[in-house]
């Protein structure tokens, strides 16, 4: 099979690497951390990539149990290997802002459920 050439950017750092179409995302990740020095920060379970459209608005994370070739990946196609954890900050009905530590890879309901619990609110979906 013929390898898959991609650019990983990792902060401000872009590199390409060769991949085969068949690599499963997680092991795609772990090749990036061994590889890019830059990607070697905080716990691997933190990471992840994600596949950027020319909206900023838009685009997908990759998941760890699936194979590129599942997302039809091309050649020169650029991936960011980025964290998946941000703050994400909440106004409260009486004013308060509280921040919460969101995973930006899962679905929003997913989030919605994780924010609630943060703040000590239920909800059902």
């Amino acid at each position: 099979m013929v390898a898959l050439s991609l650019k990983i950017g990792v902060g401000n750092v872009v590199k390409t690497m060769q991949f085969e179409p068949s690599t499963m995302v997680y092991d795609a990740c772990r090749i990036i951390r061994e590889r890019v020095p830059e990607a070697q920060l905080g716990q691997p379970s933190d990471y992840g990539l994600f596949l950027s459209d020319e909206d900023p608005k838009k685009g997908i994370w990759l998941e760890a149990g699936k194979a590129l070739d599942y997302y039809m990946l091309r050649n020169g196609d650029t991936l960011e290997y980025k964290k998946k954890q941000r703050p994400l900050k909440i106004r409260m009905l009486d004013g308060t802002v509280k921040t919460v530590m969101v995973d930006d890879s899962k679905i929003v309901s997913d989030m919605l459920m994780t924010i609630c619990a943060r703040i000590g609110k239920l909800v059902s979906i």
